[in-house]
């Protein structure tokens, strides 16, 4: 088992402020947010002040190599239009 150490002193502060800073960061930690790549980590903490929930979202990025050939349509088949309004949409020819 690995086992690894974070020093930081908080100065000016209690016990139970200091406590609850470590219960967030070992949630943090147990939830996998610093393993977070190409996305974000929300903490929701309720009206105390007490982490709630931690809502983890990642970008999952298509490689074009991973989308069948056939469900490419060449941009050949399409016409960019402009409203009245400025405002721009693909149209299928």
């Amino acid at each position: 088992m690995n086992v690894g150490t974070i020093n930081i002193r908080l100065e000016g502060i209690t016990f139970e402020q200091t406590e609850r800073c470590r219960i967030i960061i070992h949630k943090m930690f147990e939830a996998g947010v610093f393993n977070v790549r190409n996305g974000k980590a929300m903490l929701n903490f309720d009206h105390e002040g007490t982490m709630s929930d931690i809502e983890i979202s990642m970008k999952t990025w298509i490689r074009k190599h991973d989308v069948p050939r056939e469900t490419l349509l060449p941009l050949s088949q399409f016409v960019i239009e402009m409203n009245q309004d400025k405002s721009a949409f693909a149209k299928s020819l």
